[in-house]
């Protein structure tokens, strides 16, 4: 009479398991090559609109260093109490921007991610995998288990672009 662990061991197949480098196929990928193009040309242009705001507020503030001995104390302490409201008003704006700029792009990035699972799904029925697990558990992993280059070329053909959607101000 055979034991129940040899009969699970004939009924039961080994799982087949496909190994996937997801940072390198993101750091690979034209779309998100594409995206952080983007993102940062709008990070350059928001430096610089800031840039000026900032250059703005201090010769604001290098003119009120000048007006304070022709100026009461009261229309100096109301000018300078002007010049922090639109410092602080620039700080806040700062935030938010930041803010929604990082938004944007973690949306961006879960449509690349989005087409990501969806190719290695597709390659894992394709080569009737059981599991796919990610490289960051994987100590060592023999190479015809890899499946992170096929991911990136079909990822390169199916998304080369992705759309930042637009900041809010």
């Amino acid at each position: 009479m055979p034991s129940l662990a040899s009969a699970q061991d004939e009924t039961t197949k080994p799982a087949i398991i496909g190994v996937l480098d997801t940072q390198k196929v993101l750091r690979d990928s034209i779309a998100m090559r594409s995206l952080s193009q983007q993102i940062e040309a709008r990070r350059n242009s928001f430096q610089e609109e800031l840039r000026k705001q900032e250059d703005a507020l201090r010769a604001a503030d290098q003119e009120l260093a000048r007006q304070r001995s022709i100026l009461s104390p009261e229309a100096f302490a109301e000018k300078r109490s002007q010049l922090e409201q639109q410092v602080s008003s620039l700080q806040r704006q700062v935030q938010t921007r930041r803010k929604e700029l990082d938004r944007v792009y973690g949306e961006a990035v879960k449509q690349v991610q989005g087409a990501l699972v969806s190719i290695a799904q597709k390659i894992a029925s394709e080569r009737q995998l059981d599991l796919v697990l990610p490289k960051t558990a994987v100590v060592l992993v023999r190479n015809d288990m890899e499946i992170t280059d096929e991911v990136v070329k079909r990822l390169n053909e199916t998304l080369t672009e992705v759309t930042v959607p637009s900041v809010q101000n």
